[in-house]
């Protein structure tokens, strides 16, 4: 049994560090659009994006362990309750730990959405100007077609 609670006990260690690994790259995501303002390396980005997807599946794999294992020694754990008490609360507090960080990462992540979200924007805010630019350049040209060029107004057409 207690070989059963420290493999739990290791799983939810394990389950931290990877936590903390996504916070490192959530704060590494900030930077590339905080540090450059102007053009942000999306390339960067992406591979943030990546390893985050890689230490996700690690996650999803680590609950999976830990779900299979809990399972097993879930009915002793409650019937033997008092003998694994000080196991028990250790358990309980990584859980709790495990949950801060969890909401902890929300919220980076939902910063970094808006970031993101405000850097397209202004994207689409400086093509809308240029095309509108554009247009009007466009507009003033064909305009100056239909004038009859500059020949008419400054050529004398007596010979």
């Amino acid at each position: 049994m207690a070989d059963y609670l420290e493999l739990l006990e290791e799983s939810l260690v394990k389950k931290i560090k990877v936590l903390d690994e996504i916070g490192e790259f959530n704060l590494k995501q900030k930077n590339v659009f905080t540090t450059y303002s102007e053009r942000p390396d999306l390339d960067e980005f992406d591979e943030y994006i990546e390893e985050k997807d890689r230490l996700i599946e690690e996650l999803n794999m680590l609950d999976e362990g830990f779900e299979a294992l809990y399972q097993r020694v879930a009915d002793t754990l409650k019937t033997d309750r008092e003998a694994n008490a000080p196991r028990i609360k250790r358990l309980q507090d990584l859980i709790r730990e495990i949950t801060d960080k969890s909401s902890s990462l929300q919220a980076q992540e939902a910063e970094n959405k808006k970031l993101m979200e405000g850097y397209f924007k202004n994207v689409r805010s400086g093509i809308g100007k240029e095309r509108t630019s554009l247009n009007a350049a466009y507009s003033y040209m064909q305009a100056q077609r239909g004038m009859g060029g500059a020949e008419s107004l400054y050529m004398d057409s007596k010979k």
